[in-house]
């Protein structure tokens, strides 16, 4: 039953074209990872769709979650996103585990782990790399304790803790954090549980599809309340730094060609 969670990605080569790679220009090193990463954030889009219309706990099966990203060309929320991309450059030849992790953004307290890293270790370094978090991009691998990378973030690495932190007007933010130790796959289980099926989970009251474009600009959707509620969306586009560039609502009818036309999710409401 579980082993599928353990697979390696059985056609690499589908992967890397879905995001738009050449397979034969990849291979495990640094700059594969980046063109990874970056690649990743353009062409898979966060969405909790799954979950939100549906109220399902998605699969964190290898093979499934490969027919669903890759063959129907989907996205998925972290537990399935960075599940596959795990499996995808464990595959490729990386040295690579996965993290279980608090989100820590605006709280004074320490929350449960509902969140799935990756850490790559290249080279005798150790490299944070996150695809599938929803409310900020991570298009470049963090080397830990080697500052803030190009598009403002860093993990800091201190007895046995890592903090990812992001750059403010006035300073930095932790928003993540998570204990260096390898996860196994059905470790995962429970965290995509209490996210998927708790009534009150945000994943169940409030749409979210993300994608970053070709400018790297952040493009948004969100519908607040649950698919029986939820009436408009609003649609946001920000640039890196977070200005608002456009927004604009819609009726939630419109939804499914929205989704089609500006993240590439064929899905009907």
């Amino acid at each position: 039953m579980y082993e599928d969670f353990y697979a390696n990605v059985e056609d690499i080569a589908a992967f890397l074209r879905r995001i738009e790679l050449d397979p034969a220009e990849i291979k495990p090193d640094l700059a594969s990872l980046k063109k990874i990463m970056y690649n990743h954030h353009r062409h898979v889009p966060f969405d909790n769709l799954d979950v939100w219309a549906e109220a399902k706990e998605p699969s964190l099966s290898i093979p499934y979650l490969f027919d669903k990203i890759v063959v129907k060309r989907r996205g998925g929320y972290c537990f399935e996103i960075n599940a596959l991309l795990e499996a995808a450059l464990r595959t490729i030849g990386f040295d690579c585990y996965s993290v279980e992790i608090r989100i820590t953004k605006g709280r004074d307290f320490l929350p449960p782990c509902r969140h799935r890293g990756v850490v790559v270790r290249l080279d005798g370094k150790k490299y944070f790399c996150d695809a599938g978090l929803g409310f900020i991009f991570f298009p470049e691998p963090a080397e830990f304790n080697a500052g803030y990378v190009k598009y403002g973030y860093k993990a800091v690495y201190e007895d046995g803790i890592c903090k990812v932190f992001v750059k403010k007007e006035d300073g930095e933010e932790e928003i993540l954090r998570f204990e260096d130790r390898p996860m196994l796959p059905i470790d995962f289980i429970n965290p995509n549980i209490a996210c998927s099926l708790d009534p009150k989970s945000t994943f169940r009251t409030r749409l979210s599809l993300v994608i970053m474009t070709p400018e790297e600009n952040r493009r948004n959707l969100v519908s607040d309340g649950t698919v029986e509620k939820a009436q408009t969306s609003v649609i946001t586009l920000k640039d890196p730094s977070g200005k608002l560039l456009e927004e604009r609502t819609i009726d939630n009818k419109e939804l499914s060609p929205v989704m089609l036309e500006e993240f590439g999710i064929e899905y009907s409401i």
